[in-house]
């Protein structure tokens, strides 16, 4: 079963809104991979506020970096797919 927005934001993650997809952080879970920032640095940009931005990049290329995290540390929702 999918997290909903709810369980995820229980579950401590922060949540940044995105056009078309919405991406969760939780900073506890995370170990500092740094594959986020390594492949997608117009989505996960720790120079910038805020330092995730769901729309710097394709919505598919998003849920592929993240899908990539080993630690568990980032989530998403994909807005195209609830209903």
């Amino acid at each position: 079963m999918d997290d909903t927005e709810k369980d995820l934001v229980k579950q401590g993650y922060k949540q940044y809104y995105g056009e078309e997809i919405d991406i969760y952080f939780h900073p506890v879970k995370c170990t500092h991979a740094a594959n986020c920032i390594k492949y997608l640095p117009s989505v996960f940009n720790v120079n910038k506020k805020p330092w995730i931005y769901p729309d710097g990049a394709l919505r598919e290329d998003g849920k592929r970096v993240v899908h990539n995290c080993p630690s568990d540390a980032l989530k998403f929702i994909d807005k195209r797919t609830v209903h």
